[in-house]
Parts: structure tokens; sequence; C-alpha cells
């Protein structure tokens, strides 16, 4: 079972309850389709943070409870570069394994050409290397610029729930049942066929919200090592906009295998930041 105090509980219900009021205003009003479909959804992004400013300010906790420092600086370079990386691995593991194809970039001999993406030191024809940090200085601006909307989410998620989580629960429970809310506060969306437009039921109630199980573990590694929000905010900013790229692969007939390989990806990197969390921090009880 789940601790948490009483408060606690009404602010995950009345968030869940305005998300998905506003998703499902969307989607009777032709979901993606609806021309302010980006709009609505944008702006339920921030609930989470602004139902957790209020809550402390409510119980007069104050704004000084979200871990507003940037902490080491270590894992903000970390947070800022490892979607990125995690992506390139991804699309090249991918590739090898003949699962899809990349239509992002070509690589051949060691030199990249016909790539089809902006980089921040152009997009002309480059060595594999220099590639890689083009790639990864780009993801940053990309973590950065996304940033403005993942700061909504993860004052609420991260710098807020996941504390009050960790307060009576053991890390594992606080950030598996973290990442199973963040999963499930997407469903009607993805239900709707954001995502996963092809298997829209297996995608909402399984595979994404396993998902963001594993990614829970990778951002919470971030967070709890260096007691800083913005950790959260940098790499929920670049898996939000950098991911896109391996999203975005061909895979043919072999989609939903593709999806399971995200998922088992995810899982690789979560499983090692939670061994990294258990290995470098006490934090509970529970």
């Amino acid at each position: 079972m789940i601790k948490l105090d009483k408060p606690v509980w009404r602010y995950i219900a009345l968030l869940f309850l305005a998300t998905y009021l506003v998703q499902i205003f969307v989607i009777l009003n032709g979901g993606e389709e609806y021309n302010l479909f980006s709009i609505f959804i944008g702006l339920s992004m921030f609930f989470p943070g602004l139902g957790a400013i209020y809550y402390l300010i409510k119980t007069k906790q104050g704004l000084k409870y979200i871990d507003w420092k940037i902490g080491n600086p270590i894992y903000a370079l970390l947070s800022l570069t490892l979607p990125a990386i995690i992506t390139l691995a991804g699309i090249f593991l991918f590739e090898q394994i003949g699962l899809g194809t990349n239509y992002a970039y070509v690589l051949s001999d060691g030199t990249v050409d016909q790539i089809d993406i902006p980089l921040l030191f152009g997009s002309d024809t480059q060595s594999f290397p220099f590639f890689i940090l083009n790639f990864v200085l780009t993801g940053i601006g990309f973590s950065l610029i996304t940033s403005l909307l993942t700061i909504g989410e993860e004052v609420g998620w991260r710098g807020f729930l996941q504390k009050e989580l960790l307060k009576q629960n053991s890390v594992l429970k606080s950030l598996v049942f973290l990442g199973l809310l963040w999963g499930f506060w997407h469903l009607p969306i993805i239900l709707d066929g954001f995502n996963y437009p092809e298997y829209p039921v297996l995608g909402g109630l399984l595979i994404f919200p396993l998902t963001t199980v594993f990614i829970s573990f990778f951002i919470g590694w971030l967070t709890i090592n260096s007691k800083s929000v913005w950790q959260a905010v940098f790499a929920h900013g670049g898996v939000n906009s950098v991911m896109i790229f391996l999203f975005e692969m061909d895979f043919g007939e072999q989609k939903l295998i593709a999806n399971f390989g995200i998922l088992g990806l995810w899982m690789l990197v979560g499983t090692l930041s939670y061994r990294l969390i258990s290995k470098n921090t006490v934090i509970s009880k529970g």
C-alpha cells in the first residue's frame, strides 16, 4: 500500500479530474484535429505544478519546499545530454537489428550525410563523432526550450509529489507509483489515438504507463541525487523533444515490436538508474 497524507490524495484526485476534463473536452472537439488541441493540452501540463504550488501555500509549507537550487552541476549536465544519447543509441541499435529504418540521417563508412534534422552546427556531411557531438548539443537546446512546458509538470511530479511519497514509502514504491500516475494521467488522449494510433488501448493501459515507470526511475535518480527539481525539468524536456527522432523511425509492420523495444530500452536505463539510487542514497523507511 502507498502511504500519503489525505490532503495529498486529494491533490492527486483533483489533478486527475481537472486534466481528464480538459482531455475529454479536446477529444469531443475532434482530438488532434481540434485547432486548439496544442493550447489546451499545453495548458494542462501546468496543472501538476499549479496544484502543488496551491497546496504548499495553503498548508503554509511555502514554495521553499521545492528544491529550486540547480544542485550538482554534473547531474544538470547529465539531465541535458542523456536523453539525446539514449535516443541515438536506440536509433543505432534498432537499425543494426533490422527493426526500423532511420530517415533523419544516413551513416556510411564513418560519415554522416543526408541529414534531415536541424542541428546546431549545421546539417552538412560530417564525421560520425562530430555528428554525435552536434546531435547532443542540439538536444541540449531542444531540452531547454521544451523545459518551458515541462516545468509545469515537474514542479508537481518530482518537485512536490516525489518528495511526499519518499517521506512514507520506499524509493521503489515511490517511483513506481509516481511513474504509473504520470502514465495514466495521459490516458484519455492516448485512448483517443495519441502516441499509439494503431493500438491505443494497449498503448494507454500497458506500454505507456510501463514506459513512464522506468523513465521515472531515470528522472528519480537525477533529482534524488542532485536534490534539484531542475534535473527533472531538463530531462523531461529532452525526452519530450529529442526522443521523437526515435519514435519517427520507419518501423513498417514492426511498429508494435518497436514500441516494446523502446520500452525495453527504458527498462535498461531505468533499472540502471534504480541501482544507482539504491547504491548511493538512503531516503526512506518504507
